[in-house]
């Protein structure tokens, strides 16, 4: 049940089952145009940290029942302006399900407590369920 998501912060053991997700869900890589390498641990925890830092973002596990299916970010965030932009993936067989739009409740609510009020996000065109 949707309700039972949790947003945290990405620890060793959530980035290890981020990227058995990464390196083996091939639709959410299709969706996501990743390579065909697979990821190191310290590649994603690298990459993760470089970009949240060159984007002022913050990026949080989407957790089930204790278990990582996906991540969410705030990222882009200008306090002085009160906006910032959402990004997420998801496993795939947790898609049309309602766990993205119950991350993305939860990341509603962490935004407005920083005082963000208005929000962005960028979806492909066939992602009809991300509309």
């Amino acid at each position: 049940m949707a309700d039972n998501i949790e947003l945290k912060k990405i620890d060793d053991d959530f980035a290890i089952q981020l990227l058995e997700i990464l390196n083996n869900d091939e639709k959410l890589k299709a969706e996501l145009g990743t390579s065909d390498h697979d990821i190191s641990k310290e590649e994603f925890i690298n990459h993760n940290n470089k970009w949240a830092k060159s984007t002022n973002s913050e990026i949080f596990v989407i957790v089930l029942n204790g278990r990582a299916i996906g991540t969410i970010s705030l990222s882009h965030q200008n306090i002085k302006e009160n906006k910032a932009q959402v990004g997420y993936w998801i496993r795939c067989d947790y898609w049309k399900k309602g766990y993205t739009s119950r991350a993305f409740s939860k990341i509603l609510d962490y935004a407005k407590r920083k005082g963000i009020r208005y929000l962005s996000a960028k979806i492909n065109e066939e992602n009809i369920a991300g509309y």
